[in-house]
């Protein structure tokens, strides 16, 4: 652990309080890296190159941009080292060097050509480039000291620019990883100062939109997930929206936050609260495909609520469904998503049951689209209470589930299927049960479902969302993953005449 602290100062401009990290912490930081290795000594040696040498490899570098701009690849790699041998100082063509093997998908060497080059000065272009590669590449020491060396030649008159704040969040992590908390709590401060500096400069106009959007991209591909939040957050607070393109940058950075804000576990509470900006503004827009349509504030609670579940923030998830439901208290799938997922949780009383039904009752009235989920849901709600069988009393389990099975539209979800099969275990008819199970197996081991459905995650993320935060395969493990473990568990027992662990009822709280 190193021994800096977080230092800096504050002061007021016209556009907003700024805060900037005292360079001294920074210098110290690099100096207790030197101290312990982190960071290599600067060679005082230095080269004894000849004239005549640095004309040579002049030469050399020369005809090397020459066949690097004719296309022969090969033939300007091998002379740029010849130049690059023959002078060790060639800066030139050490980076030429660097950003050939780049271009070829050689990272490595890449980062060490450019390296050899910032040992003989700094650039702060090729500090940036050479940085955020390294950081890439796992180099963390050499990345914080690139990141760092950079940071300090831009002192005097730091940028107030999206290359600033990636160099800012590259270092931060790099250094978080190696173990300086106390310096990257100051960055941190100043990247968040810097967000709000170029927000209140920013216009609404498509390229200051498109500009942001890189940069959310950017800081998610780093790492920096609180940056990227933070940046779609302020970006919304202190810049203008106004124009015929301020709804299109509102209804993307608000999309990009709430994503941004699941995965790190948010607990609902700032997205209600940004949602709510958005609406004192007048500029609250849904998804990023209809932002030219108004929208209301429960439409953008409900969607808000459903993509914090999609990437597994279930009770950030619940928190904006029962926000959705003071506002609309009839709305159809927030009752249903809500209770579903307070089965889920281990949790069933009295106001879930009546919740539950009266949301049945409304679908059915109204020929819902998603009748099938809500017949779902009460089925298992059944099921849970343990009543399996239809009776003079009640609809069973059953009944709803093989109704929400047919009323699907085209092939039923493996899960329907598979709660049905286990109400069918339960009510003692096994050979159905088990003939349920083996129908949602099937279907999870068509490769046209996999296909099908990872296209449509695919598809969520890249034309619904338009911005991609997770691998496509984890949304599908997360919703079809423990299933299918469960298929097969249950599927062997029964095999080896053992009984299947069908899923356990929970308690009834009164």
């Amino acid at each position: 652990m190193f021994l800096s602290q977080a230092t800096g100062f504050a002061t007021e401009s016209s556009d907003a309080p700024v805060y900037r990290v005292d360079s001294n912490l920074i210098r110290l930081t690099f100096s207790e890296m030197l101290m312990i290795g982190y960071v290599d000594r600067p060679s005082e040696a230095k080269s004894n190159t000849t004239q005549r040498n640095q004309n040579r490899s002049a030469r050399h570098y020369i005809l090397a941009r020459e066949s690097s701009l004719a296309g022969k690849n090969a033939e300007a790699e091998r002379l740029y080292r010849i130049a690059t041998s023959i002078d060790p100082e060639n800066l030139a063509a050490w980076e030429e060097l660097g950003d050939l093997c780049f271009e070829q998908g050689r990272q490595r060497e890449a980062a060490d050509a450019w390296n050899a080059a910032l040992e003989q000065q700094d650039d702060a272009d090729l500090l940036l480039k050479c940085g955020l590669l390294e950081y890439e590449l796992e180099l963390l020491k050499r990345a914080s000291e690139h990141l760092m060396r950079r940071r300090l030649l831009l002192d005097d008159d730091l940028p107030v620019n999206h290359e600033t704040i990636l160099q800012n969040a590259a270092m931060s992590e790099a250094l978080k990883r190696l173990g300086n908390r106390g310096l990257v709590k100051a960055v941190r401060l100043e990247i968040e100062s810097l967000l709000v500096q170029l927000a209140l400069r920013s216009s609404s106009d498509v390229g200051n939109g498109k500009s942001w959007m890189r940069l959310v991209q950017n800081l998610t591909a780093i790492g920096d997930i609180r940056s990227a939040r933070d940046a779609a957050r302020l970006r919304l607070e202190h810049g203008s929206l106004e124009g015929e393109y301020g709804p299109w940058i509102s209804s993307n950075m608000k999309t990009r936050f709430i994503l941004l804000d699941a995965l790190m576990g948010g607990s609902g509470e700032e997205v209600i609260q940004l949602i709510e900006m958005l609406d004192e503004k007048e500029c609250l827009r849904g998804l990023p495909p209809d932002w030219r349509k108004d929208a209301t504030l429960t439409s953008v609670l409900y969607e808000a609520a459903v993509d914090y579940a999609t990437v597994g923030n279930q009770p950030g998830a619940n928190l904006l469904f029962a926000e959705v439901l003071i506002h609309d208290p009839d709305h159809l799938l927030a009752r249903n998503n809500l209770g579903y997922a307070a089965m889920e949780s281990g949790m069933i009383n009295r106001p879930l049951v009546e919740m539950l039904e009266a949301a049945l009752v409304d679908a059915r009235a109204s020929e819902s689209e998603a009748l099938f989920q809500i017949l779902d849901t009460v089925g298992w709600l059944r099921y849970m209470q343990g009543h399996y069988e239809s009776d003079d009393y009640a609809v069973g389990a059953i009944e709803f589930l093989e109704e929400a099975a047919s009323s699907s539209t085209g092939e039923p979800d493996p899960v329907i299927l598979d709660h049905l099969g286990d109400a069918l275990w339960m009510a003692n008819r096994r050979d159905e049960a088990v003939d349920a199970w083996m129908a949602a197996l099937r279907r999870l081991n068509e490769p046209e479902f996999k296909q099908i459905t990872m296209r449509d995650m695919g598809m969520l993320q890249g034309m619904i969302w338009q911005f991609r935060v997770v691998d496509s395969r984890d949304l599908y493990d997360r919703e079809y993953g423990a299933v299918l473990a469960s298929l097969v568990e249950k599927l062997s027992a029964v095999e080896q005449g053992a009984p299947p662990e069908v899923a356990e009822r929970i308690m009834f709280i009164k």
